[in-house]
């Protein structure tokens, strides 16, 4: 009976180290997707923003943003007075994808909201100065 007992806890056992380890690569192959995304801003089209939870967000000036913008992008200017007021009003459950012209901007917006709580917030490594793709007016 002990012996029986024995298996049984040492089946438990592994099938449990096995899913922990499972989920682990799982987690990993994730977070090297995302990555890979973020590294240029190229990749945006890798996003899928038809999925509500994923937010485009260009922290530019109104004026940079009316010269050009990837389509579907929200204008939140890092550098405003009120720019901690606006992103309070946002969701910070969804996942932001964030962009400026070279990526400092975008890091210093990714900052600020991470430590309003915004666990979800990544900004692209460099920005619309390297964008080759369709932008809208």
């Amino acid at each position: 009976m002990e012996n029986r007992l024995l298996k049984f806890f040492a089946f438990i056992l592994v099938c449990t180290f096995y899913s922990c380890a499972n989920q682990s690569v799982h987690s990993t192959e994730r977070n090297a997707k995302k990555q890979e995304i973020l590294s240029s801003l190229e990749n945006v089209s890798e996003v899928n923003f038809k999925n509500k939870k994923n937010v485009l967000l260009d922290v530019r000036t109104p004026e940079e943003y009316a010269e050009g913008h990837i389509e579907g992008a929200i204008n939140i200017d890092v550098k405003s007075s009120d720019f901690e007021e606006k992103i309070a009003q946002l969701d910070s459950k969804k996942n932001y994808y964030i962009y400026c012209k070279s990526g400092g901007r975008a890091r210093l917006a990714t900052e600020k909201m991470q430590q309003k709580g915004f666990k979800k917030a990544h900004n692209f490594s460099d920005g619309m100065s390297t964008y080759k793709g369709t932008v809208v007016k």
